[in-house]
């Protein structure tokens, strides 16, 4: 039998987090799934909903996170959906996502 070790709620979400943000790098910040998430995390979809609610509640703290990572291609996708918290990034971030894409 396989022992699952638990992990403390923090470091669960920064798992999640990581995971989603490595998605959106890839896939598109609108494309990650709540599946592909959990899939690549190798948990349930539910632990997703329990730590961070729906969807857009979800992509909210992903784009924040992102912000805190200083990922240019998800700020830039941000960015371009005129996602409030993109919009609301350091100003030197704003500029290396925008310069970053006329690369």
């Amino acid at each position: 039998m396989k022992t699952r070790i638990r992990r403390l709620p923090k470091d669960r979400k920064e798992e999640l987090l990581n995971a989603a943000l490595a998605l959106a790098e890839k896939q598109g910040y609108a494309n990650v799934s709540r599946a592909a998430i959990a899939s690549a995390c190798g948990v349930s979809d539910a632990l997703l909903s329990h730590y961070f609610g729906t969807m857009t509640e979800f992509r909210r703290t992903l784009m924040r996170y992102a912000i805190k990572q200083e990922s240019v291609a998800v700020v830039l996708q941000g960015l371009a959906d005129r996602n409030r918290y993109a919009l609301k990034a350091p100003e030197a971030l704003r500029q290396r996502a925008v310069a970053g894409m006329t690369a």
